[in-house]
């Protein structure tokens, strides 16, 4: 079994704010190999703590990177390891996230909506050749600021969400297309993937000065500052993990007990009312 990587004989930098997986997926598609391929030759085949680690998802490597796993991707890309570690949730562990120390999952306290998964710009996705943002797994992150459009959930085609299971190893990733598979009838074999293009996803499109847009510049200016220093925090700054336990708390408290209408009242009329955020 090969334990240690050579080197890539191609160079392919991560864009700004790009997840893990979707950085490996645009490797394999750029070398045209299936992703499985690509983890053996990153040497993410041996053993670990007892972990097979190529046998985990690509989703798993994006929660957190091991110092051994992270030193067999350097070498093998030539990419620093603070580089690498950037690209996984560890980047916002104890700032808007609390991190498992096993599972790499956030902890309940401070989760907004989903544990896994991701949500998705589909003009981010259209410009970018189909790369992923780390930012769009947080459950924190629910709209794009610089297209100024609500995020999607699902696929288009399939309606199914995003990033929740392992990707298909002996397959070449097709970026920005839907990796999910599915049959004739949903069961047995002869499984396909959608490959529906996510871009053709269906979100609205806000006005710049939205307040759903102004609330994701807030929740993402209080990740870079690690502070939340506004409204009735303005004199006493909390941790951006304790204010945000708060609105979880807060907001949960009105979802349960606010009646609809009285929701829907309430918000810009643009905005589809959900009561299963929290």
């Amino acid at each position: 079994m090969r334990t240690t990587p050579g080197t890539f004989p191609i160079r392919l930098k991560a864009l700004p704010g790009e997840a893990l997986d979707s950085w490996l997926e645009a490797f394999a598609h750029r070398l045209h190999t299936p992703l499985g391929d690509v983890l053996n030759d990153l040497g993410l085949l041996a053993l670990e703590d007892g972990l097979a680690v190529g046998s985990s998802s690509t989703e798993m490597l994006t929660r957190r990177l091991s110092p051994v796993i992270a030193a067999s991707i350097a070498q093998a890309t030539g990419t620093p390891v603070a580089a690498l570690h950037a690209m996984t949730l560890a980047h916002y562990d104890q700032r808007i996230l609390d991190l498992d120390p096993r599972s790499g999952l956030p902890q309940s306290a401070t989760r907004w909506g989903k544990s896994t998964g991701a949500r998705f710009c589909t003009d981010c996705l259209a410009e970018s050749g189909g790369r992923w943002q780390l930012a769009w797994r947080l459950g924190w992150s629910f709209a794009c600021v610089r297209h100024n459009r609500l995020l999607a959930d699902h696929c288009p085609q399939c309606r199914s969400r995003q990033r929740t299971r392992a990707p298909a190893t002996r397959e070449i990733p097709h970026p920005g297309h839907c990796p999910n598979t599915s049959s004739a009838d949903g069961t047995g074999p002869g499984r396909r993937r959608c490959d529906a293009d996510l871009a053709q996803a269906a979100t609205p499109l806000l006005d710049a000065d939205h307040p759903v847009l102004d609330a994701q510049r807030l929740v993402y200016a209080m990740t870079d500052s690690g502070t939340a220093a506004f409204g009735l925090y303005a004199d006493h700054p909390q941790s951006v993990l304790g204010a945000l336990a708060d609105l979880r708390a807060l907001v949960g408290e009105i979802l349960l007990h606010a009646p609809r209408q009285s929701l829907a009242d309430r918000l810009p009329a643009d905005l589809p009312i959900s009561t299963n955020a929290a």
